[in-house]
């Protein structure tokens, strides 16, 4: 697919329409270069228009009119013109340009939200982003595995940020794992990525596994747990015999039994009680307080305010009563929302205590008829500790179950991994024959501008491929490493044309001002016998004289014909 034109629309009023064509298409700043060392014409929208692009593939837009360095400080006059004329961005891919009847996909986007958001591809709306995410990539890759997303493909298609500029690559978010990365080389190279998105989950599974075991380990390895457990049965075992040595009364135990269930209920209801009365004096103390507010309230000094106000504004429609009445009404409605709940809250509060007075009479119940009944306080004490021991046994035994069970999880989700590794690791031969093929273009074009050779190899880490860059002469500078950008972003077009790969047929590349005069033209010699579209904002003055730049330019930008027209 190739990016025909790109249309900015007040509704359905055009206020701005750019045409593109093949090879270099030119976004020309008129700043002079003298004026520009001040406003670095960035104010005239020339980077705007590969940022519009990336917005309506699904960018949220923010850079904009908010710069990616200053993020507190929006332009706020832009954002608001945008929302508040409901500007519309269309941009039209064609499957070829020269041919009226090839296939083409229309994208349309504003900045509005919900009811009024517009989201549309080929005329239908599409307001879920996730959707309209998968909908791009079903019209322009013919793709329908979830990952990678669209957003990820195309990242390397318009590189108008600092991470995209500075790596070749390596061009999502820094955070990025690499089995994200795997999915989209894969992806890139024409290779089937069906099993990445289960690799994905099956990988955040297997992080959320390994935390979890990390936080049963504050509490004890496995190994600690059943050692415990061992432990603590032989304990039982021993208090169990020592406790059948006494004779007892056939309902000591289950007066036992009721005085433990009493004695924790008692100290249930006491804990309730207690909030209760807490919730109960909070209330009571605002409700004082405001009261203070409303009877201290100096009547005099809000009118010597009131008296100023309307002295340096002589047409205040509220009169000083009136102001006085909606304080003292604002505390009432105050006192009736705080004080709303005090009588329900006292019924309870009574019924509670109405409760903990009678579980106390049946402990004390109980604790006399236990102590009647003759028995040993050693006995007493066996069975006390028993039920501590009981109580720890059941503790460590769910602990041991939450140690297996994630034992398990992790295994298996472990050899459903392995599997998917070892089905991608067998692919290893067409892995390596794609990118030989990537190779043979990408070292020419990097020749071509450098006359030094650039590589694209792959690492194999236990976490999947990843793809790294070699440059056999050392590291580039500044405008090499664009010029080599370039020069893989073109390698990948010719790439995906021999292998019939659906891509886009176009880059968008920023901040060319870098590179030297003899790469810039290069570059543009290049990007002219390409199928393709190299789209690029660049000052004047930074083109070389030889260039002419008005077989290139698409549009010419300057402080009296900004990209909107404001």
């Amino acid at each position: 697919m190739f990016l025909k034109s790109i249309k900015i629309l007040n509704r359905d009023l055009l206020i701005r329409e750019i045409p593109f064509h093949k090879g270099i298409n030119l976004i020309v700043d008129e700043t002079p270069e003298d004026l520009s060392k001040t406003s670095t014409g960035n104010n005239v929208g020339k980077t705007t228009v590969l940022r519009l692009v990336d917005y309506c593939f699904g960018g949220d837009g923010k850079n904009i009119y908010q710069d990616t360095e200053f993020k507190k400080q929006p332009n706020t006059f832009i954002e608001n013109f945008l929302k508040e004329n409901d500007i519309i961005i269309e941009i039209e891919l064609a499957a070829d340009l020269e041919d009226k009847t090839s296939e083409t996909v229309l994208i349309r986007r504003n900045f509005q939200q919900r009811s009024k958001k517009v989201q549309a591809v080929n005329g239908e709306n599409i307001i879920n982003d996730k959707l309209f995410d998968k909908k791009l990539k079903e019209f322009i890759f013919k793709s329908e595995v979830d990952k990678p997303t669209f957003r990820q493909i195309i990242s390397k298609n318009i590189r108008d940020e600092k991470n995209k500029l500075s790596n070749i690559v390596k061009i999502l978010h820094a955070t990025t794992p690499i089995e994200v990365y795997e999915a989209l080389y894969l992806f890139w190279l024409g290779i089937d990525t069906n099993e990445h998105d289960r690799k994905q989950k099956l990988s955040d599974d297997k992080k959320r596994e390994e935390q979890f075991q990390r936080r049963l380990k504050k509490e004890g390895e496995l190994s600690l747990v059943l050692q415990q457990l061992t432990f603590i049965n032989s304990k039982i075992e021993e208090l169990s015999q020592k406790k059948s040595l006494f004779v007892v009364n056939e309902n000591y135990g289950d007066d036992i039994d009721e005085l433990n269930k009493t004695k924790a209920e008692l100290n249930s209801i006491s804990t309730l009680l207690s909030m209760l009365e807490m919730r109960r004096d909070l209330i009571i103390e605002s409700k004082e307080e405001l009261e203070n507010e409303h009877s201290n309230i100096d009547a005099s000094q809000i009118k010597k305010l009131y008296e100023r106000a309307n002295f340096l504004i002589p047409n205040l429609h509220v009169s000083f009563e009136d102001t006085i009445k909606f304080h003292n009404d604002l505390l009432n409605e105050k006192l009736k929302y705080i004080t709303k709940e005090l009588p329900e809250l006292e019924v309870t509060i009574n019924q509670t205590k109405i409760r903990l007075k009678a579980l106390q009479r049946k402990e004390s119940l109980l604790t006399i008829k236990i102590k009647k009944s003759g028995f040993t306080e050693d006995l007493e004490l066996i069975i006390i500790e028993l039920n501590k021991l009981s109580e720890k046994k059941g503790s460590l035994e769910e602990q041991k179950r939450l140690w297996e069970s994630s034992i398990d999880k992790l295994k298996n989700i472990e050899t459903e991994l392995n599997d998917i590794n070892d089905g991608i690791t067998s692919g290893d031969d067409l892995i390596q024959s794609r990118i030989t093929l990537f190779n043979k273009y990408f070292s020419d074009l990097s020749n071509q501008l450098y006359g030094e050779y650039y590589l694209l190899s792959t690492q194999k880490t236990e976490k999947g491929y990843d793809l790294i860059v070699t440059n056999i002469e050392g590291n580039p500078s500044t405008g090499k490493k664009k010029g080599q950008i370039a020069a893989f972003d073109f390698a990948y077009m010719k790439f995906a044309d021999s292998l019939d790969i659906n891509c886009l047929h176009f880059v968008m590349h920023d901040q060319l001002e870098n590179i030297h005069d003899n790469q810039l033209n290069t570059i543009v010699e290049v990007a002219s016998q390409l199928n393709g579209q190299y789209i690029v904002p660049i000052l004047r003055d930074k083109v070389p004289e030889n260039i002419n730049i008005s077989e290139f330019e698409v549009v010419s930008l300057s402080q009296t014909d900004k990209l909107f027209r404001i």
